[in-house]
């Protein structure tokens, strides 16, 4: 009878026993898809999941006969206007139809999404990231906390805290890194502000790093461009190789040891790396090269195009003052908006089938820039997101690279003969140095033995005089 009601509730065990399992192995994946390893998230992990707030309501404007999320703030109450949601991506694959992840690159990114930045409109840039890692295999490290103390986090200006965890983020991960074996290691890290947005994720971040075999460009450990404000440090990569490890510890030490500059800086790690690379005062500018054969500045267009063609009316007027306006959402193309300038499209203005633009400076308008470029992001039209432009932009970077080579090969031809020379001179500087030190001493010791000599003799002269 025992065994027979065993047996007749076997099936009702079995039943059981595999409902656990299967919420177990749901309760993991959940788990996975919205938890953070260690600060790191891997391409297939959203930011963070439910929003903390509810969305300001779009609205739409009109471009190139697109519906675009102008995300500003809409009415309320009774006089508020329904608005229409831009419609879903129509090329883009449905969750189950995704294509799993590449093999992991040895190129990796990291972002600082804290503080102010904590908010809906990043979440979604950051959501274009992954589609971009997911395309390339790429490990995307993204900071959700202030990492630092008042000691550096001190800006007079009151702008949000959480600037500085970039460099300290940045050197935890190559510090790690370069705690493994060579060949485990990653090979370069790009940084991207939190205010980034891809818009061709067919792009490689490889393609625009300096070929492993360019012996002239085996020193260049940071690559940057720069802006009409010079360099800029939205959007860069790192060698994962100790020079690195050195430089970002002096950008992070900058703080405190140029206090005084950081009082007129009208930047913060932006400021601290235009010092360091350009700065005469700088302790780069007291080694060979002036540490110029360690970094390189590429065409701005080639990871860090921008959303404007100039940011400042010709009356001087700051364009990202205000929200953006429908004349402003730029077409990507020659076709520019007139700011007073006279129409000359800027090397930095955003072009179609470019990998990123970068939303600089536009903190307190964020959503009302970044909203619809996000939305047409998402969109991945064709004109945009497409698997030609890299192939174009390999010409052109393949000839940048070719006269990056030649040019550093013979300026660290020329350096190292200059060094030679210094050398040479100071050892020059050094014998001259001893011989005279040597001279002296000779001259010295002779001296105080004529002095000893004389002393003797005097005394022998004191007493034979008074033996008399």
């Amino acid at each position: 009878m025992i065994l027979s009601n065993f047996q007749a509730q076997r099936p009702l065990r079995i039943i059981s026993i595999l409902a656990v399992l299967g919420c177990l192995w749901l309760w993991l994946i959940t788990f996975h898809n919205s938890s953070f390893t260690s600060g790191a998230i891997s391409s297939e992990v959203p930011l963070h999941g439910t929003p903390k707030s509810e969305p300001q309501q779009p609205k739409i404007i009109n471009n190139d006969n697109q519906n675009v999320d102008h995300s500003v703030p809409a009415g309320s109450g009774s006089d508020a206007t329904t608005v229409n949601t831009p419609p879903p991506a129509t090329n883009q694959p449905a969750e189950h139809e995704k294509p799993p992840a590449k093999k992991t690159s040895r190129v990796a990114k990291v972002t600082v999404a804290a503080n102010a930045l904590d908010v809906d409109v990043i979440h979604r840039a950051m959501q274009t990231h992954e589609r971009h890692n997911r395309e390339h295999g790429y490990h995307h490290y993204i900071a959700l906390n202030q990492a630092v103390s008042s000691l550096i986090e001190n800006d007079r200006a009151g702008r949000p805290q959480g600037a500085w965890t970039k460099p300290a983020y940045l050197l935890s991960i190559l510090v790690a890194e370069l705690e493994k074996p060579e060949e485990e290691r990653l090979k370069w890290v790009f940084w991207f502000d939190a205010d980034t947005v891809v818009m061709n994720p067919y792009t490689p971040l490889e393609l625009f790093l300096p070929p492993e075999n360019a012996k002239g460009l085996s020193n260049v450990d940071l690559v940057i461009s720069s802006n009409w404000d010079g360099l800029n440090s939205g959007v860069f990569a790192f060698r994962v190789s100790p020079w690195s490890v050195s430089f970002l510890s002096a950008v992070l030490a900058y703080p405190i040891y140029n206090s005084e500059r950081m009082k007129t800086d009208r930047f913060r790690d932006q400021s601290a790396f235009q010092f360091l690379l350009t700065d005469k005062a700088s302790p780069l500018a007291q080694t060979p090269m002036a540490g110029r054969d360690h970094w390189v500045d590429v065409p701005i267009r080639w990871f860090n195009s921008l959303p404007v063609n100039n940011a400042f009316f010709k009356n001087g007027t700051w364009l990202f003052g205000k929200p953006m306006v429908e004349e402003q959402f730029d077409k990507g193309t020659n076709e520019v908006y007139d700011d007073g300038h006279g129409g000359k499209v800027q090397k930095w203005k955003v072009m179609q089938g470019d990998m990123i633009v970068h939303f600089a400076g536009t903190s307190y308008v964020r959503d009302s820039w970044m909203g619809p470029w996000v939305t047409r992001a998402e969109q991945e039209l064709p004109e945009w997101a497409n698997k030609t432009t890299k192939d174009v932009l390999k010409v052109e970077v393949d000839k940048f690279w070719s006269e990056q080579n030649k040019k550093l090969t013979k300026e660290r031809a020329a350096s190292a003969i200059e060094e030679e020379k210094k050398k040479k001179e100071r050892e020059k500087k050094d014998k001259e140095e001893k011989e005279r030190r040597e001279k002296e001493k000779k001259e010295k010791e002779a001296k105080e033995k004529k002095e000893k000599e004389e002393q003797e003799r005097k005394a022998k002269e004191e007493v034979r005089v008074g033996g008399h």
